[in-house]
């Protein structure tokens, strides 16, 4: 047992020893946003004003009240959960039913 678990170990430190996941730029640290795009790619020196798209910002309104709404209403399936029983069941689906809404709200 003792053996198989020194080999494991082995195995685990054995490529970060042998230096085979470096990579050829020292400068570059972990996955680039670049490299995550799929289809097609322009090079940023044909890029001129007028291809260039803005978003408009995103205005969320009441963000908190539905954030408050999910904790509360898992608050409450906890509650309900330690007090156990027929009010205990009452209690956690009045909180689920405030957590979907709160998460409802949230994703609309």
């Amino acid at each position: 047992m003792r053996f198989l678990a020194i080999s494991f170990c082995a195995l685990a430190l054995l490529p970060a020893a042998s230096g085979a996941q470096q990579s050829a730029q020292n400068s570059v640290k972990g996955p680039t946003l670049q490299a995550a795009s799929v289809g097609f790619r322009l090079n940023e020196a044909k890029v001129d004003a007028s291809t260039k798209v803005t978003a408009a910002p995103v205005i969320r309104r009441h963000e908190g009240q539905d954030v408050a709404l999910m904790v509360v209403g898992v608050g409450a399936m906890i509650a309900g959960a330690l007090i156990g029983d027929k009010a205990g069941t009452i209690i956690i689906i009045g909180g689920a039913a405030m957590a979907l809404f709160g998460l409802y709200q949230y994703l609309e």
